[in-house]
């Protein structure tokens, strides 16, 4: 691979070739990404220079505040790399990558109402409106229904009972607590699967 990287700069024309450019810039990433997981600390200065462009352009576009998305891409690239030894090789990094951001985004965008910081200017508007972005909501989305797969059938009636109103076989206190139980069960069948927090 003699250390050429290549990818498209930001900013730069695209020629009638990019889709290749992409390509190669997909395949590059995913080698780079993989070295990286087996220790190769020289692959990292490449990585960053592919990831943080879409990634920063994720954040904003989320975010919609620029010193939070900011944030947000940096608490993911560092994520990224001390995940890189949990990269499943046989799916491409940059959705990897992606998902990541996007989830680091989310927990910016919760702690940011929790604290009611935001204004309604500035508000967090999780909205997706770019290519990058249903890209990541479609793995998050495909990701979600993988680790509520690992569910038993009555933890996912208990979720689809409490998230779409469809009435469950109990209520009250017994669905509040079947509620919470299948919750935590979800969380630990994503954080196997993914190794997200």
């Amino acid at each position: 691979m003699n250390g050429a990287v290549a990818w498209q700069t930001p900013g730069s024309v695209a020629s009638p070739g990019s889709a290749e450019m992409d390509t190669n810039q997909d395949t590059t990433l995913d080698a780079l990404v993989v070295r990286l997981a087996d220790g190769d600390r020289s692959a990292f200065t490449p990585v960053f220079e592919i990831l943080w462009s879409p990634t920063l352009r994720l954040c904003m576009s989320m975010l919609k505040h620029e010193p939070d998305a900011a944030d947000a891409a940096q608490q993911a690239m560092e994520k990224i790399f001390a995940r890189a030894s949990d990269y499943d090789r046989a799916r491409p990094a940059m959705p990897w990558a992606l998902a990541i951001a996007a989830w680091e985004c989310r927990t910016i965008a919760r702690k940011r109402h929790r604290r009611r910081e935001a204004s309604k200017d500035s508000a967090a508007d999780p909205s997706f409106d770019g290519a990058e972005d249903e890209l990541v909501q479609r793995d998050l989305t495909r990701a979600a229904l993988e680790a509520l797969g690992q569910l038993s059938e009555s933890d996912r009636e208990t979720l689809v009972a409490t998230f779409w109103d469809e009435a469950a076989s109990v209520s009250g206190a017994t669905l509040r607590k079947r509620r919470e139980r299948a919750l935590d069960r979800l969380r630990g069948a994503f954080r196997r699967l993914y190794g997200l927090d």
